[in-house]
């Protein structure tokens, strides 16, 4: 199996299409905390028609080794890692939520080797308390005992997904669930303190970030509402923000043809 290896211990990742020449950014995908690289199914296959795609499991997720503990401006520079050793020279970065939380660092701390950013259901601020709180309870919790379906499914889902989906596709929530339920306790609990529990707020520095950027959020979301988005767009010079009526969290997941509707002609305008 294909593995990175980083300063956050080794990453899974599936390439998939080819650069059109050696000079090509190549299009970077990563997803939401507790989602795996599956979580972009749906963009895969479109997105590795035009360039060389890569399609992270995040450090704790999916088939990637557990972390140390990190923060996200940690996980950052580990990209970079990454990046090194697949002689990743420059990159369109596509990331939902912890994906749009590195993607803006990344384009701060590492500005030559970002191309463009896609920001889709992701806030550049840091956790209200109440809700930073609420994760470290579950984060310790999971930590000790797992997270069972459960207790996944009455306290995450509502966040995740939109009510249209939860009524209307239980199935594509039920697979959530359990991909969940399987990934690391340690992965897992290090992974949501980075992205939720010890979350920097970066709003008042983003306005440094001059690559082309498309800000997306579901219409729904209720883990990273809307307001986050706009605030984003506002002060990110040029971008553009497009709203996803019918999906929450998991935009890409729940609405992948109205998402690719916006993503895939921005992402193939940067190749």
């Amino acid at each position: 199996m294909p593995y990175v290896r980083t300063r956050l211990g080794r990453w899974f990742f599936e390439e998939r299409g080819t650069a059109r020449d050696a000079s090509a950014p190549a299009v970077v995908l990563w997803p939401s905390l507790m989602c795996d690289g599956g979580m972009w199914r749906g963009q895969v296959e479109p997105l590795a028609a035009l360039g060389r795609v890569l399609v992270f499991d995040g450090p704790g997720h999916g088939k990637s080794e557990d972390p140390p503990v990190f923060t996200l401006e940690d996980n950052a520079d580990a990209l970079i890692d990454a990046f090194d050793e697949l002689k990743v020279q420059k990159a369109v970065i596509v990331g939902l939520s912890w994906g749009g939380m590195i993607g803006m660092r990344m384009a701060l701390r590492h500005a030559a080797r970002v191309k463009a950013l896609a920001l889709l259901d992701t806030s550049a601020e840091a956790e209200t308390r109440p809700r930073a709180v609420k994760y470290r309870l579950l984060a310790s919790f999971g930590k000790r005992l797992g997270m069972p379906p459960a207790l996944v499914t009455a306290q995450i889902t509502p966040l995740f997904f939109s009510e249209r989906t939860l009524a209307a596709r239980p199935e594509l929530v039920d697979r959530f669930v359990r991909a969940s339920h399987g990934f690391s306790r340690e992965g897992l609990s290090k992974a949501a303190r980075a992205v939720v529990v010890h979350r920097t707020d970066i709003l008042d520095k983003i306005d440094g970030i001059r690559v082309p950027t498309l800000v997306m959020c579901g219409a729904d979301d209720r883990a990273t509402e809307v307001v986050h988005s706009q605030r984003i767009a506002e002060r990110i010079s040029g971008s553009k923000l497009v709203i996803v009526q019918g999906a929450g969290h998991l935009s890409a997941l729940e609405r992948p043809e109205a998402v690719n509707e916006e993503l895939v002609p921005f992402v193939k305008g940067q190749l």
